[in-house]
Formats: structure tokens, C-alpha cells, sequence
């Protein structure tokens, strides 16, 4: 009897055990993502950041011109979706 009640006790322990650990491993998952998620919106942030820099040093011309070609593009592209 004592064998048993024993082996039920160690049984449940190390459940209790694995699930501890589990859950701490998910945590540091979910906080691994967390971070990873944050350093995307930065590279996000900068990639946006260059970019308008970029269009802000251009020439008038230049400026209109690329501004065309952005129309020029979404109507090719909205035509090709028909499709």
C-alpha cells in the first residue's frame, strides 16, 4: 500500500513539474515573439523613414515624376487583378 500511495505521490509531482516547466517555456517563446515583433515595426519605422528622406532630396522634377509613375503603377497593377 505504502508502494503504491508512494508511487502516486511521485507521479503527480512530476506533473506538477512539467507543467511548471512548460509554461515557462512557453513564456519565454511568447516573449522571444514579443521582441522579434518589436524589432520589425523598428525596421519598419526606419525602412519609411529612409524612404521619405530619399523622396525629400529629390528634385521638383523628379518628384512629379515619380509621383506619375506611382499613378502609372496602381492602374496597371488594378487592371492585372482583373484578371
Amino acid at each position: 500500500m505504502r508502494k503504491k500511495m508512494a508511487i502516486v505521490v511521485l507521479g503527480v509531482s512530476l506533473l506538477m513539474l512539467a507543467s511548471c516547466v512548460s509554461s515557462r517555456s512557453s513564456r519565454a517563446m511568447r516573449r522571444a515573439e514579443r521582441m522579434m515583433e518589436k524589432q520589425e515595426r523598428q525596421a519598419q519605422k526606419d525602412y519609411k523613414k529612409a524612404k521619405e528622406a530619399h523622396y525629400e532630396h529629390q528634385a521638383p522634377k523628379t518628384k512629379q515624376m515619380m509621383k506619375e509613375d506611382k499613378k502609372r503603377a496602381r492602374e496597371l497593377n488594378r487592371h492585372l487583378r482583373r484578371y
